[in-house]
């Protein structure tokens, strides 16, 4: 494998611009070949003139120690390996892997910190044991008597199992914070406002002792990653330098190599620990292999390498006083060892197992066939006669199941785009890390993805949705064949859940159990909006469904097909439920703002968004009200409140959601980071003019679906008589979601790169002692929330070394300015994630100013 793909497959996608620019030097070597030819063409052609030389100053022979060297190859040795190699791109990535580790080590000290307290905990359960007097600790760390505030209570009763569960599924409902109010009142001031709670992760006050062993092996695996990702970074720079640096030698004919070595290691800590690491590598992997906790490495060791040292530490941790048992320890360990094995055996265990193709096979074989399905059904659907049944309700009720199938399969197309485009949608869905699921090199393989996976599961449900259509649609009745669906769908989506049970014989469903568990852990907190702090998955899902209203109603559609009514009634002009159940989505949507509001206390953006939902709301109660009475003066509130849906939601999606349409940016009318739009050109650092064209047609192609009910307006008679119109419209709004959700992760992932967060937020068990006193500390106390990002949240790097908002002179007024700024960082806040602290604002210089802006919003 050549270097640049070695790169570009290890590399981190939020530190992407933190490593250094092979392709680039490259380039800049070729240039420097084509000089060197030039030079020594021109030499031969002109005679010798015997002129002396003059001495070199000390900057000339910083590096050029060599006196046979020509003036060609001292004039690239100072404009490439200096001013390039060291003054830009290692001083660059020096700074950045100094900056993480300082991050990595508070991490660290807290992580210390909450294993020491954990040992007194373990103390005090053994004393309940032994008969002994209860000692508890109180919020400080100080020993206290259990009768006094016992801070663990057990209960064996059906309901303490149903809340332990309901916890460890994030489904335990919670009041928010109702940090306005608080604010209203004067007793919380937004400079000593605590940013407890604000994870995505929810603590409760009361932890069992499960639960405090699982929240501490959660972090302490989140900070091995970490370690692991940092590692990497550092090896694969250092290996670049080298490499580069090598390659400049053969082009230019010099020996810069040792000397640049040398150099590097006295003067960076990159270079050095670097080095000292490569001399425990080989230690530390027979360890791994042998599926035991690392050797002691020597003393000069750890204090060379942070890194090793923190790693010893975290792992001792993990597969020791953590553990339960010794077969609990060897598990532990077992897990250790996968997260750190070598890369070639990495590319073994990866390659050897590889059952993608065989996915994607299947996959393709059930889509073909479900496609030709869907086909002949819509073909009998739209050339029946407008007043049969088979275009009344089968088009309507097949098609509501269509639109759900639609969804999923272009959302494995979204995932195949970011992952083509390095966005790193998995942690940003899912909370993975690069690295969660194998070594880190190999993990941007796309067999290591799970879209072949959920490509062949969607394929494999939607194939007897598409034959039970196709016999319902050539019987010309519904009656059995939904009812069977409906069973079918229920067991073959819940059957990864029970695949212990070995119920199922279906290859791979066993695999699956992880994101069915996500999609109904979700979707019940969708259904309880309001009563849940909002995480990614909660709105994220809120969102996708408004775009499905055509399904929802189809609900209230086949309940009233098999009751009573007679089936002329059912449909969308004599059905007030089909209206109400179009509404719901918006709804969801609408107590999710309001929640972020109560958490977060910040009116802009929620409040806005809700007010947006809101018109949601109306515009589908509106519609469902043309369709009953069918009256001009219906038809012109339809209108009106259509027009305003439409225009705020096309601004919020384009200017909030997509972040583009900013002002001063160096894309005109889009933002200054744009992944989907390739590579920059490395001269000009402009991307090309070809690939920005998908954002101006995305925005375009947004605002004409947004308008799509000027349909209904222009041809009033397709509002009661045409179920294709529905039909294609709504098609036409699944498309339209399917582009928004690509352009919202993508501008997720820009927020992540300007904060390079690569890891998600663990709640943790015990409160801090490390900066005990401050107010924030004591109101964390006191609700009894910990988090890693709360204890120790990292400072921002200085703005030379670090991607930042580019801020200009504006002639605008301060208020103006404020708002705009934080315009392209409100999709943020559309969920919990870890706040700055108020004492980082800067008041200093305009660059230092956009950093604080970055955190304070973000």
């Amino acid at each position: 494998m050549k270097f640049a793909e070695h790169l570009r497959e290890s590399a981190v996608p939020e530190w992407i611009d933190k490593y250094i620019d092979y392709k680039t030097g490259k380039k800049k070597l070729k240039a420097c070949r084509k000089t060197i030819a030039a030079s020594k063409i021109l030499v031969n052609n002109v005679p010798a003139i015997n002129t002396p030389r003059s001495p070199p100053s000390n900057e000339d022979a910083r590096y050029c120690k060599h006196n046979d060297y020509t003036d060609a190859q001292k004039y690239f040795v100072k404009e490439f390996v200096e001013k390039w190699v060291i003054d830009q791109e290692l001083e660059k990535c020096n700074d950045f892997y100094l900056w993480e580790t300082n991050q990595c080590g508070k991490r660290f000290d807290t992580l210390q910190d909450q294993i020491s307290r954990y040992k007194v905990h373990k103390e005090q359960l053994e004393n309940i044991d032994r008969g002994q007097k209860q000692v508890t600790l109180n919020s400080y760390g100080a020993l206290e008597d259990a009768n006094s505030r016992p801070m663990f209570q057990f209960n064996n009763s059906w309901s303490s199992h149903l809340s332990r569960t309901l916890q460890d599924l994030e489904l335990m409902p919670s009041l928010p914070s109702f940090a306005p109010f608080k604010r209203l009142f004067g007793q919380l001031d937004r400079k000593s406002e605590p940013v407890v709670g604000k994870g995505e992760t929810f603590t409760p006050a009361k932890l069992s002792n499960n639960q405090i062993t699982q929240r501490l092996s959660d972090a302490l695996i989140e900070e091995y990653l970490l370690i692991q990702l940092i590692k990497n970074y550092r090896e694969v720079n250092v290996t670049g330098f080298r490499k580069i640096v090598k390659k400049f030698d053969k082009t230019c004919s010099t020996a810069e190599l040792p000397h640049f070595m040398e150099y590097a290691k006295a003067t960076f800590p990159l270079f050095h620990d670097a080095d000292a690491s490569a001399n425990a590598m080989a230690q530390n992997l027979r360890d791994t292999v042998m599926i035991r906790p690392p050797a002691n490495l020597d003393s000069h060791l750890r204090a060379t390498d942070p890194l090793i040292m923190w790693e010893q530490h975290i792992t001792t941790w993990y597969t020791d006083i953590l553990a339960t048992s010794s077969k609990d320890r060897k598990r532990k360990s077992a897990r250790l060892k996968n997260l750190s094995l070598e890369y070639s055996l990495s590319e073994r265990k990866i390659h050897r197992f590889n059952r993608a193709i065989l996915q994607m096979f299947a996959g393709g074989l059930f889509t073909g066939a479900s496609l030709i399905l869907v086909a002949y059904t819509l073909f009998v659907g739209f050339t029946a006669s407008p007043i049969s049944n088979l275009h009344r309700l089968h088009i309507p009720l097949w098609g509501g199941w269509y639109m759900v199938f639609l969804m999923i399969f272009l959302y494995l197309v979204d995932c195949y785009v970011w992952h083509k485009n390095n966005i790193n949608y998995r942690f940003i869905m899912f909370g993975e890390m690069h690295s969660r699921h194998g070594a880190v090199l190999f993990n941007n393989d796309f067999s290591t993805t799970k879209i072949p996976l959920l490509y062949y599961f969607a394929s494999v449900l939607s194939f007897p949705l598409t034959v039970l259509s196709v016999l319902s649609f050539h019987a010309g009745k519904l009656s059995p064949y939904s009812i069977i669906w409906i069973v079918m769908i229920v067991c073959l989506f819940f059957l990864p859940m029970f695949h212990r049970y070995k119920f199922g014989s279906i290859p791979y469903w066993d695999k699956l159990s992880t994101s069915v568990k996500w999609l109904t852990v979700t979707f019940i907190r969708l259904i309880f909006s309001g009563c849940f702090p909002v995480q990614f998955g909660d709105f994220f899902m809120g969102d996708i469904f408004a775009s499905l209203t055509y399904s929802m109603a189809d609900v209230a559609l086949f309940f009233c097909i098999y009751s009573n009514t007679p089936d002329g009634l059912c449909g969308s002009s004599h059905s007030k439920s089909m209206g109400a159940l179009s509404c719901l989505p918006n709804f969801w949507r609408f107590l999710q703002c309001l929640r972020r509001f109560a958490d977060s206390g910040d009116w802009f953006p929620h409040l806005l968004n809700g007010f947006k939902y809101a018109m949601g709301i109306c515009y589908n109660a509106s519609l469902c009200a043309y369709r009953l009475s069918f009256t001009s003066n219906r038809r012109g509130i339809f209108i009106t409140f259509g027009t305003v849906y439409a225009i705020i939601a096309s601004l919020w999606d384009v200017v909030m959601d997509w972040s583009l349409l900013q002002r001063n940016s160096r894309n005109w009318l889009l933002r200054d980071d744009l992944y989907l739009a390739g590579r920059k050109n490395w001269k000009t650092g402009a991307y090309s003019r070809s690939r920005k064209m998908v954002y101006y047609a995305a925005m375009i192609a947004n605002v004409i679906i947004r308008f799509e009910w000027i349909v209904y307006a222009v041809a009033p008679k397709t509002i009661q008589q045409s179920a294709i119109t529905s039909f294609i419209l709504a098609a036409l709004e699944v498309c339209r979601r399917f582009v928004w959700v690509i352009f919202r992760v993508e501008n997720e992932h820009v927020a992540n790169v300007h904060l390079f967060k690569v890891s998600g937020e663990i709640s943790l068990p015990f409160p801090s002692t490390l900066s005990s006193g401050s107010e924030a500390d004591v109101a964390s106390i006191a609700s009894g929330r910990y988090s890693m990002s709360e204890l120790s949240y990292p400072e921002l790097p200085h703005a030379a070394y670090r991607r930042s908002a580019t801020l200009r002179e504006s002639h605008s007024s301060e208020i103006f300015k404020t708002f705009s700024k934080s315009i392209p960082w409100a999709h943020a806040k559309d969920f919990q994630r870890p706040q700055g602290r108020p004492d980082q604002e800067d008041k200093g210089e305009e660059s230092d100013a956009s950093e604080s802006e970055v955190d304070s919003t973000v």
